[in-house]
């Protein structure tokens, strides 16, 4: 049942090939802003 369900889930939202342009360009915004952002948090911290 659920093998299923997720088989026609996969096939009615598609999605984006990672190798495609695309794909890199999404992959490279996430990671910067999984990395980045709390980097930045970090290193601009609360001054006293």
């Amino acid at each position: 049942m659920i093998v299923v369900t997720m088989q026609k889930a996969s096939q009615v939202m598609g999605g984006v090939d990672i190798l495609s342009p695309m794909g890199l360009t999404i992959l490279t915004i996430g990671i910067l802003f999984t990395v980045g952002v709390p980097l930045i948090m970090i290193l601009r911290g609360k001054k006293d």
